[in-house]
């Protein structure tokens, strides 16, 4: 998910907060949300996306931290709902596990991110 210029205003944090809950959930958890998309449109519209990424890339810092406790608190509680579940079911542990998976996968693509944004580029 991309956000244009037009939607610039969301770095505020009074125009987040005037948003519907369904939405701040959304750009609480969308590390790439607030990104502009360098991979459409003229080069010089996409070299002032790109600059402006690599300028936001401080961004992801915040949304590492995120999912990364996202991924601790999901694999911490994969053991105790082993426990506590019936023999017949693990489905609570299974999905724990799951969200462990998203969640590190997720906190992966971040910190790609992070590096390459960092790189200075060929251009």
């Amino acid at each position: 998910m991309r956000v244009e210029t037009k939607s610039l205003p969301l770095l505020d944090r009074n125009a987040r907060a005037a948003l519907p809950l369904r939405r701040q959930l959304l750009l609480y958890l969308d590390p790439f949300a607030l990104f502009m998309d360098a991979s459409r449109g003229p080069v010089g519209v996409r070299r002032r996306a790109l600059a402006y990424n690599r300028a936001m890339r401080w961004m992801l810092v915040p949304y590492m931290r995120r999912w990364i406790t996202i991924a601790a608190a999901s694999l911490a509680g994969i053991a105790p709902a082993e426990a506590l579940a019936a023999p017949a079911s693990a489905v609570p542990a299974a999905a724990l596990a799951v969200g462990f998976c998203i969640a590190f996968t997720v906190s992966c693509c971040i910190a790609a991110a992070y590096l390459f944004l960092g790189a200075s580029g060929g251009e």
